[in-house]
């Protein structure tokens, strides 16, 4: 076993026509879209220009592939793999688009993959290391459409009206929700041919969205994967079946892609999500839930207001100097009026109580399954003691005769 890396060195000498595409391969592309093609590709809403994977290392801006410095090592070392293999190194890259609006709180972006026999996969790239990224997510838990979702669709019907072949949609996070978005709310035309979607620990969506004749069309064909103690794939998430990863490290770091575990040409499967993990993300959902509209609005605004006093958009910069940022969203909070300072308080001891109350909702079920256990071995052990007894009275009557 290995992670995604390791696969791409391994299967990568087999072209998709003799090792056909697979979950692992939608993982790969997803990680891959989040390299920084800027310099490089640019989008041109037309699928005329394309530059093969491989001859990115021939740019003179292939440095600034690895611009997040957080991934900058792993980054690299799935691209020289996927540089250097059959599999990827010919794929055509075409239409990159990359927008990144602090004003209209949107960070979206899609590149569109086709092999070399057509099978074109297109990728949306999840959550980048921008505050106005991670912004627009949580506006995801009052607003439908946000403006990334918005333009994954444009962006689809584009795709698709451009290429011949059938499609293939997938992402990483926010871009597994963007991949089942546009899937559902493309042109009829367009979603007719779309073959599968992938959404990799993707978040779900605010109530009602999934009710929609749209998402009945493709829902058959969405293969969500979360891993074992998913955060973000478990937000929101309501009516989309989907598959356990199993992988390395714990808690949020198995979001990472590069931790998620390799089996041959899928993914190592667990049979659940840990249970503790459960209990999180069903209390999460149960606050969120119990919050109209409104109020996670309202939330979310004041939340990012504390998160704007840091001074950068850029999550580098953040982490970079924990301490410093940490002082100045203590200074940003402490500077609020006290009716915003009570609202933020109010809503994180409502989180306090939903934890809580999902808590004893957990034990409950936990006491009452085994309950269960023992009340169904009491009748087979009960059932055996009457077929002992019925064994001895035949016998008993037997020698009485």
């Amino acid at each position: 076993m290995g992670n995604i890396t390791d696969y791409v060195i391994g299967y990568g000498r087999y072209t998709i026509e003799e090792e056909p595409f697979n979950e692992v391969d939608s993982l790969v592309l997803s990680q891959f879209s989040y390299l920084k093609f800027d310099k490089i590709l640019t989008g041109s809403g037309r699928v005329k220009k394309a530059m093969r994977i491989w001859e990115l290392k021939e740019s003179g801006d292939y440095e600034t592939l690895y611009a997040d410095s957080r991934f900058e090592k792993v980054n690299r070392e799935l691209f020289e793999a996927m540089a250097g293999s059959r599999r990827f190194s010919s794929v055509r890259l075409y239409d990159h688009v990359n927008i990144v609006d602090p004003q209209w709180e949107i960070q979206f972006s899609a590149i569109t993959c086709m092999f070399d026999n057509g099978f074109t996969y297109v990728a949306f790239r999840g959550t980048d290391e921008t505050l106005t990224g991670w912004k627009e997510d949580f506006n995801m838990s009052f607003i439908t459409p946000v403006p990334a979702q918005e333009k994954a669709v444009q962006y689809l019907n584009r795709i698709g009206s451009s290429v011949a072949s059938d499609l293939t949609v997938g992402g990483h996070s926010k871009g597994g929700n963007l991949a089942v978005y546009a899937s559902m709310m493309c042109r009829p035309k367009v979603r007719s041919r779309i073959e599968a979607i992938y959404s990799h620990d993707g978040p779900g969506f605010a109530e009602g969205v999934l009710d929609s004749e749209e998402f009945a069309c493709i829902k058959d064909r969405i293969r969500k994967s979360v891993p074992r103690s998913s955060v973000v794939g478990m937000v929101l998430q309501t009516q989309e079946n989907y598959e356990v990863v199993k992988c390395r490290n714990f808690g949020l770091l198995q979001h990472d892609p590069y931790n998620w575990l390799i089996d041959g040409v899928g993914f190592k499967k667990a049979d659940s999500i840990f249970r503790h993990r459960y209990v999180t993300d069903r209390s999460v959902n149960k606050w969120i839930r119990g919050m109209d509209r409104e109020q996670r609005q309202e939330f979310v605004e004041l939340l990012f207001e504390i998160v704007r006093g840091l001074g950068s958009d850029d999550l580098n910069d953040v982490m970079g100097d924990p301490v410093n940022s940490g002082r100045r969203i203590k200074s940003t909070y402490e500077g609020m009026n006290e009716e915003d300072r009570d609202i933020l308080k109010g809503i994180f001891r409502d989180l306090s109580d939903a934890i809580g109350e999902t808590v004893r909702e957990y034990v409950s079920e936990q006491i009452e399954e085994e309950k269960e256990k023992y009340r169904k071995k009491l009748e087979e052990g009960s059932d055996k003691l009457s077929g002992y007894i019925d064994k001895l009275i035949g016998f008993l009557e037997e020698e009485h005769k």
